[in-house]
């Protein structure tokens, strides 16, 4: 073939690439519209629907927003389409949990709306791969305020840190109580998911195909798993510390803000009965990670600061699960050192189950997750002075700390 001919065949191979790309678009974009047309239609009472439009910016499950009209106007609904894999009783878990929580009182998470059948889960069949295969969907109510930040833009204000602290100490609070009777999260309690981690990250790594992300992976993993055994080791030191409905993912971008207050807390669908400290430490990794500027890569340590000393005066003021003892806050700074890891887990095992991952996008959450662990670990000095500056309730494992 010669050159001009190659050429040729060449740029027809790009028109036609692109103009795939977009029937594909287009085709899923109908396909799904549709599909949450269909499940609200015929399964809720919610009126005519006039409008389905997809909401970006998740990670893990396809959201949209639903606009109904029935006699008294519109109605704003938001429903999800729970990721693939999804397991049924997870899905109920957390609907469980936050009709509990919003029954105490604790009203920032959106209202979950039942079917005709009084039921919460909706479940559908769908072609995956040439295979049929089950998704589940859930309606909403619309939660007010603004998508301000995200997991990774999360530079928050002073006020917002400690607001956020203080909606999880309220989250705690009226979570304290639940209970799940069968129902429970698949991935089990930090300290025995960590245990899984060498394992899954060696078998990860010995199955890569060569990629930037795999060479990197592959590159920083000793260091890894010698963070994961020094994690290991905390372990006798969490027997009989409190336990209670965590949230588990809980960042700036699950919030809804206005004026510098939460107003609107969503995604609940990480969250399993685990360590209170872990939450706790999950939290101020989310909140007071670096992703940009001269503290790029690092634990911004005062607002760490301000983001405990909150949690600890909001929660000193409930009953259950009460503040933070001196035993939590001791073992704090190992637990934050856990928290990142575990972020990092979610990287590694969100690339290689990813059916066409972003290698560029990952590596960048995974250079930066593991920057994070690294400067934890060699700072966890500060971190202790910081947690021996907040004042600990008498409880299990010590006595009442010094300011």
């Amino acid at each position: 073939m010669d050159v001009a001919k190659a050429n040729e065949l060449y740029e027809m191979a790009i028109r036609l690439a692109a103009d795939t790309q977009i029937l594909r678009d287009a085709l899923e974009e109908e396909f799904l519209g549709n599909q949450v047309r269909e499940v609200v239609t015929s399964e809720y009472d919610l009126g005519e629907v006039l409008r389905v439009e997809q909401i970006f910016g998740g990670t893990e499950n396809l959201s949209f927003g639903v606009v109904t009209g029935t006699a008294d106007g519109e109605h704003r609904h938001f429903v999800r389409k729970y990721k693939y894999g999804t397991v049924e009783r997870e899905i109920r878990y957390e609907h469980a949990l936050v009709r509990h929580i919003r029954e105490k009182g604790f009203e920032l998470p959106a209202r979950v709306f039942e079917t005709r059948r009084g039921d919460t889960v909706v479940e559908r069949e769908e072609l995956l791969d040439g295979q049929r295969v089950a998704r589940f969907f859930a309606v909403y109510g619309m939660l007010g305020g603004e998508n301000t930040y995200t997991w990774t833009e999360n530079r928050c204000t002073d006020a917002e840190y400690e607001d956020a602290a203080r909606i999880l100490a309220r989250f705690h609070e009226a979570a304290s109580d639940f209970e799940p009777g069968g129902l429970y999260r698949e991935q089990p309690p930090i300290m025995d998911y960590l245990a899984t981690m060498p394992g899954t990250f060696s078998g990860y790594a010995a199955s890569g195909t060569g990629t930037r992300y795999d060479q990197y992976l592959i590159d920083r993993l000793p260091g890894i798993l010698a963070a994961i055994e020094r994690g290991l080791t905390l372990a006798p030191e969490l027997e009989g510390l409190p336990r209670c409905p965590t949230f588990c993912d809980y960042h700036p971008g699950n919030l809804k803000w206005r004026d510098e207050r939460g107003v609107g807390l969503f995604d609940f669908d990480w969250a399993k009965l685990d360590y209170r400290v872990f939450d706790v430490a999950i939290g101020i990794v989310y909140f007071c990670t670096s992703w940009e500027g001269e503290d790029d890569g690092e634990l911004r340590l005062g607002k760490a600061d301000i983001f405990l000393r909150a949690y600890q005066d909001e929660v000193s003021r409930t009953a259950a699960p009460g503040p933070l003892t001196a035993a939590e806050l001791a073992v704090l700074p190992r637990m934050l050192a856990i928290a990142a890891l575990y972020v990092v887990s979610w990287d590694i095992v969100a690339y290689y189950i990813d059916r066409d991952p972003n290698d560029d996008e990952y590596l960048y959450f995974l250079e930066h997750n593991v920057a994070f662990v690294d400067f934890i670990e060699s700072h966890l000095d500060e971190l202790a002075a910081m947690a021996a500056g907040v004042e600990a309730a008498a409880g299990p494992g010590g006595a009442r700390g010094e300011e």
